[in-house]
């Protein structure tokens, strides 16, 4: 047992050579795609199929989406203060929590979880997913993963599950997220379509990664865009963006003095 008060099973590095997981990037290099190298950092191994693919599909659907996400504001705030494109980069990442880009660790959690009980309590997929639809209702939670402000019918979701199926990458819990979609109607009286989140939460979870990377899946490849709208805030922007003074509403007291107790004598 090592004494020292660092370690990692991650990588190693070594004068003139770096390994991941054991392998040598060099040798990874020209021979695996970023993919499968995310795949091997993040559960341990190599893909045994087509999960690297999948994954890298899934970067590109996540890239970007333009000025209406929180993130995206946040760079374009920060990257027009005279900041380093990292420091831009960073605030937009920052930005990413619960409520942007946080649905898909919850949800791979919950489809994961719902199709071991299924295996556990001997039931389909269909009377788990009308048990989840249920269960959410009666606590008064919304289900992560579904519906979403702008679209009604996410061509994303679509086509990621279609490479997913394509690829056989694709299992139980994307069958579950789709029992789910498909009982909203019928338990909640209108149809909640599954968004990007909840298809690359039901993919992550059927290619065996771990929840915990969930919001990982969506910021790594989001920096990218993010670092597009960072140097574009810089080369085409003027500097200092901000909130002009008619854009701001102020609902607090009227003006008013300063009470004589404070006044210094």
């Amino acid at each position: 047992m090592t004494s020292n008060p660092w370690r990692t099973a991650i990588s190693k590095v070594v004068p003139n050579r770096v390994y991941i997981r054991g392998y040598d990037v060099t040798e990874l290099a020209g021979n695996v795609t970023f993919g499968d190298v995310v795949y091997l950092l993040w559960t341990g191994e190599l893909p045994k199929g087509n999960e690297g693919k999948i994954l890298e599909d899934m970067f590109v659907i996540a890239a970007d989406f333009s000025l209406n996400a929180p993130s995206t504001g946040a760079v374009r705030f920060v990257a027009s203060c005279g900041v380093p494109v990292q420091a831009a980069v960073a605030a937009g990442v920052i930005a990413i929590g619960d409520l942007h880009g946080g649905a898909i660790e919850g949800c791979a959690r919950m489809l994961k979880e719902g199709v071991e009980r299924a295996k556990k309590e001997g039931k389909s997929l269909e009377e788990m997913a009308e048990i989840i639809i249920k269960e959410h209702r009666e606590a008064g939670k919304r289900i992560l993963g579904f519906g979403h402000p702008i679209h009604n019918n996410d061509s994303r979701r679509f086509r990621l599950f279609e490479l997913a199926k394509e690829y056989g990458v694709a299992g139980d819990c994307i069958a579950l997220a789709e029992a789910i979609e498909a009982k909203t109607e019928e338990l909640i009286g209108r149809k909640l379509i599954i968004n990007v989140d909840g298809a690359m939460a039901a993919v992550l979870a059927d290619i065996g990664v771990d929840p915990m990377f969930g919001k990982a899946a969506f910021f790594v490849p989001r920096a990218a865009g993010l670092t597009a709208h960072a140097i574009e805030e810089m080369t085409r922007e003027r500097p200092w963006r901000h909130v002009t003074l008619d854009e701001c509403t102020y609902d607090g007291p009227e003006i008013r003095p300063l009470p004589d107790r404070f006044k210094k004598k």
